[in-house]
């Protein structure tokens, strides 16, 4: 990010120009954010941090946290279901065409769901809570969609790291949102609307929203495979995302310092993915790349 884009992101987002911490620390809009953005880019020790910009480790921990919370707060519309937006009518026929152009058989999926773990401290009560017997860790969980211009248009969480992938897909209220928001018109004929769908894997069912692939190993037809084969290389577009949120901010990866009862580690993944967002809105990342379909400008993705 170049000082002008730290600049803009500020003042996109809506910083004040004094921030003072329940310590009584002062910091400036510009200088919160620049230690925001230095912390999730360093997974080590906090001291680097104090002797590289002259702050304790107290005010720099304490100016992060004060953040978080504020972007998260402010801006969780935007991780929710945009659409007035970034998933209108419009807008999904755009999602639908680059998937297509990239080969899907069907131009109406326009997004990818998945979910992720996100790895903690073993907390010190609860344990069997945060505990995924899957993988043997401690960790939140967070269920994302993900669009073909690299926006994660859809961030639900934190979760227990014990919940089914299923359980978040019904808590999180998508199914309705769907439901509600996702047809676009005919326009042959105004009055007709169609559905339009996203892609997950078999555990999601099929609906006029969500689309699966073809079950039943070694009965498919060569034709279902063929579609398994063009719509799972689409798909890997939501890891993708979430390997991009985790190679962008490598303080996510430090799970040792992910302490349940010591800092709002929830609001650390959720203003990650807000702010790889932010960042996709300056420079396009491989999926927007990849499908040629352009992110939002910044002040286009951060609107009230």
């Amino acid at each position: 990010m170049t000082a002008t884009q730290l600049l803009e992101l500020v003042a996109i987002v809506q910083l004040p120009d004094l921030i003072i911490t329940a310590t009584r620390s002062r910091f400036t809009g510009i200088e919160a954010m620049g230690l925001l953005l230095a912390r999730f880019r360093n997974s080590g020790d906090q001291y680097n941090l104090s002797t590289m910009y002259g702050r304790s480790q107290s005010a720099i921990s304490e100016i992060v946290n004060w953040m978080v919370e504020f972007l998260d707060e402010k801006w969780k519309h935007l991780l929710d279901w945009d659409h007035q937006y970034l998933l209108s009518e419009e807008n999904l026929c755009i999602y639908g065409q680059a998937i297509y152009n990239q080969g899907a058989p069907v131009n109406t999926v326009f997004a990818w769901p998945d979910c992720t773990k996100f790895f903690i401290c073993r907390p010190c009560l609860h344990q069997r809570v945060a505990y995924n017997g899957h993988d043997r860790v401690h960790c939140l969980k967070f269920q994302a969609i993900t669009l073909p211009n690299g926006i994660i248009a859809n961030l639900y969480g934190p979760v227990e790291g014990r919940r089914h992938d299923m359980a978040l897909w019904e808590d999180s209220g998508i199914p309705a949102k769907l439901a509600a928001h996702a047809f676009v018109s005919d326009p042959s004929n105004p009055g007709e609307r169609h559905p339009y769908q996203i892609y997950g894997d078999a555990a999601y069912g099929i609906s006029p929203h969500i689309l699966i692939p073809f079950s039943g190993a070694g009965q498919r037809s060569e034709e279902e495979l063929a579609w398994n084969s063009l719509m799972g290389k689409g798909r890997v577009s939501v890891e993708n995302g979430f390997a991009i949120v985790l190679g962008l901010w490598p303080f996510l990866r430090a799970w040792w310092k992910m302490k349940v009862y010591g800092s709002p580690i929830g609001h650390y993944y959720r203003v990650s993915v807000l702010l790889t967002n932010a960042l996709n809105c300056m420079v396009p990342n491989q999926i927007a790349h990849r499908f040629n379909c352009q992110p939002p400008s910044l002040q286009e993705y951060f609107h009230e």
